[in-house]
């Protein structure tokens, strides 16, 4: 199972509405689409942090030498694993300090032109977001309070100053089908509400939400 932990927002009822009904749309033309994801947690979301290398949970469901990160006094990773059970996920992530910056929250953000990222003859296929100043502010703020664990990195496309904001619509887009996946949708600016902060967790395949 992947070892990677995630920081990611959420979307208003309408904006993930819309965003599904692109999922629903591109299902329905028989190309790569979310939407063939049916987990409850597959929600429509923008990544901020993603962290690889974490200790993998163990038959107990507890981190391999789980402890405090850079950035996260012992006390306030004491509460955060007392009132969400930290310790299954990853310490640094659902701290005090980092639940701060949803203090943030609700944020405008406007989902704009479509994006890819390719690999092969297929690509991720994506709606882009305007990195607007306080999107870029939330996003550096998170980096600065999340903290590390020995061992574990962050994907450097999701650093700061490396950062491509979007909202993925397909994973294993093949090329050959992008014309047709365009021509589908009409991918409108949707201006949009971020308004919750969530930790997903591939080792357990759970997400929780931290505001």
């Amino acid at each position: 199972m992947s070892e990677i932990v995630s920081l990611e927002l959420l979307f208003d009822d309408v904006t993930e509405a819309r965003i599904r009904d692109e999922w629903r749309m591109l299902q329905e033309l028989g190309v790569s689409s979310m939407g063939a994801h049916t987990s409850a947690s597959n929600r429509p979301h923008l990544s901020l942090l993603v962290r690889g290398g974490v200790a993998p949970v163990d038959a107990a469901g507890v981190n391999a030498g789980a402890g405090a990160g850079a950035g996260a006094g012992a006390g306030a990773v004491a509460a955060a694993e007392s009132e969400l059970g930290a310790v299954t996920v990853h310490p640094p992530l659902v701290s005090a300090q980092v639940r701060r910056a949803v203090g943030r929250l609700p944020l405008a953000v406007t989902l704009g032109a479509p994006l890819l990222f390719r690999h092969g003859d297929r690509a991720v296929f994506a709606r882009s977001v305007l990195p607007t100043s306080g999107l870029i502010d939330l996003h550096a703020e998170v980096h600065a309070l999340a903290g590390m664990l020995p061992s574990a990195t962050d994907l450097p496309n999701t650093t700061p100053g490396h950062w491509t904001p979007h909202v993925t619509l397909a994973r294993r887009l093949k090329l050959a089908d992008l014309d047709r996946a365009l021509s589908a949708l009409e991918l409108e600016p949707i201006e949009a509400q971020a308004t919750e902060l969530r930790l997903w967790d591939a080792r357990i395949g759970t997400a929780r939400q931290l505001a």
